[in-house]
C-alpha cells in the first residue's frame, strides 16, 4: 500500500478532527477512528510510514493518536 496516500488520509482525518478545542479528545477521536473504522491492511501501512521517512510527514495530532492504537501484527 503507498504510504504516502495513507499518510494523506490519515492527516486529513486528523484535520478535520483536530478543530475539537480539545486536544485530547481529538487524539482520542482519531485513534479511535483509524482503529474501527480503517482496515487492518491500512493501519499496517499507517505504522510502516510512521517507522519509515514517510512517517515524517505525518501530523502531530496522527502521531499523537497512534501512540494510543496498538500496533498490528
Amino acid at each position: 500500500m503507498n504510504h504516502d496516500y495513507i499518510v494523506r488520509m490519515a492527516n486529513q482525518i486528523g484535520d478535520a478532527l483536530g478543530i475539537n478545542p480539545d486536544r485530547e479528545q481529538a487524539v482520542r477521536d482519531l485513534a479511535d477512528h483509524l482503529t474501527r473504522f480503517w482496515e487492518p491492511r491500512m493501519r499496517k501501512a499507517l505504522f510502516e510510514a510512521l517507522d519509515g521517512s514517510a512517517g515524517r510527514q505525518l501530523s502531530p495530532l496522527v502521531l499523537d493518536a497512534t501512540a494510543r492504537m496498538r500496533r498490528p501484527a
